[in-house]
């Protein structure tokens, strides 16, 4: 659960910030001066500080223990996993490639969530997350959700909302 620190303090700090430079002047913050664009760089700050652990002993040693027993080469499919995130924190932040990364993300949340079905049953490795499988479903389903508001236009209003819910896989896939 705490991921949810930079997902939430990133996104926060984007906010206020692009808010106060917009309503000083700086034409560059209006970019960020969005919900869905100060969420986006939240969940980049969680991706880059996951990544990170990947590389990293002896959390790099635990991540591998959790790889489950049908993928061959833990420590490749760590790496790869962690190349993923970096690639994902970086495209979210670029809007041209928020759409691809959002739905990136949601792929590669699915695909990892093997490791935490692993990890929740115990591993012998002290460096192994241990988060209970249910907080951690949680957590990935928030991370889900945000990828896919970090997508929403900026301007769309409430009374959209409903048609925003039915399209938005249809959104990811333009």
């Amino acid at each position: 659960m705490i991921l949810l620190i930079p997902l939430i303090a990133t996104t926060t700090l984007a906010r206020l910030l692009a808010h106060w430079l917009a309503a000083r002047g700086l034409r560059g913050a209006n970019r960020w001066n969005s919900w869905p664009a100060a969420t986006a760089l939240g969940m980049a700050a969680v991706y880059f500080s996951t990544a990170v652990t990947h590389f990293i002993e002896p959390q790099r040693s635990g991540l591998v223990a959790i790889v489950p027993g049908f993928i061959p080469w833990p420590e490749l499919a760590v790496t790869a996993s962690g190349a993923a995130e970096f690639v994902i924190a970086l495209a979210l932040i670029l809007p041209r490639t928020r759409k691809w990364a959002a739905l990136a993300s949601i792929a590669l949340l699915i695909a990892l969530f093997p490791a935490n079905v692993v990890a929740a049953g115990g591993v012998a490795n002290q460096a192994a997350p241990s988060t209970p499988l249910f907080q951690r479903t949680i957590l990935q389903v928030v991370f889900m959700f945000a990828s896919l508001f970090a997508t929403r236009k900026v301007g769309q209003t409430a009374q959209q909302e409903p048609q925003v819910r039915e399209e938005a896989t249809a959104h990811l896939l333009d």
